[in-house]
């Protein structure tokens, strides 16, 4: 795979196998895609749900050396993984962000503890709108997805993404629902693409834009629109054909 952004494939060649993750291959050419448009590059990144980092420091990898970066995640407090929805290590962690992230975690602030406990101050650590890309992975019940969202929908920023991981995945059921009750409450964040095991959302103010460049995008299999759940979105593959 060739990738436009420099830090992106060396990321890909010589951090991604190396962490354990479940990332698709073709997400990481997605990103690289997003990162070449025209548009506000503004804003760190955040991940409900961080296992051992793989997706949340490949996005961090786009992001400017002056932006902060949130990791929320229960970590070793497995107690509170109440689905078994993966099994993070925080020491782990640390050791990737020190090991393969850009900026080797001195832009990142790590929040442990279950993302619905409100005494976390999740909307109080970090301001409203300074989110490029927020990602979407931790407790897959409906009540995590739902909260999940509903937080990432005050945090990004105008022009940003918000990433869900497994909105389709038939084992994990309670991301479809809760993904479903957030769109039902018609909040400002919208689908704009579905495919390799992500759902990709974005303010409603740039629906059309992304809706265009996810149709453009180069990515292998066919591309087409699909209505989910009333509104329209690109789809692509959800399995990946393509090999690390």
């Amino acid at each position: 795979m060739s990738l436009s952004n420099p830090y992106l494939q060396n990321f890909f060649h010589n951090a991604m196998p190396s962490i354990e993750g479940f990332c698709q291959p073709e997400v990481i050419d997605i990103l690289d895609q997003l990162d070449a448009l025209p548009i506000n590059k503004k804003g760190g990144v955040c991940e409900i749900g961080v296992h051992h980092g793989q997706y949340y420091i490949m996005m961090n990898q786009l992001i400017s050396a002056n932006e902060q970066s949130y990791a929320i995640d229960v970590f070793d407090w497995q107690h509170l993984n109440i689905d078994g929805s993966g099994a993070g290590n925080r020491a782990k962690f640390e050791e990737n962000l020190r090991s393969f992230d850009l900026y080797q975690g001195n832009n990142t602030t790590i929040i442990q503890g279950d993302s619905t406990d409100y005494s976390l101050g999740i909307r109080n650590a970090i301001k409203p709108g300074t989110i490029r890309f927020f990602s979407v992975d931790g407790g897959h019940t409906p009540e995590h997805a739902l909260n999940d969202l509903n937080i990432a929908n005050d945090l990004i920023n105008l022009e940003g993404l918000v990433i869900v991981d497994d909105a389709m995945n038939h084992w994990w059921p309670g991301v479809l629902e809760g993904t479903l009750k957030f769109i039902n409450s018609k909040p400002t964040l919208v689908p704009v693409a579905l495919g390799f095991n992500k759902l990709y959302m974005c303010k409603m103010s740039f629906k059309q834009y992304y809706l265009e460049q996810f149709m453009k995008m180069d990515l292998p299999g066919p591309k087409q629109i699909r209505d989910f759940f009333g509104h329209s979105v690109a789809t692509f593959k959800y399995w990946s054909m393509m090999p690390f």
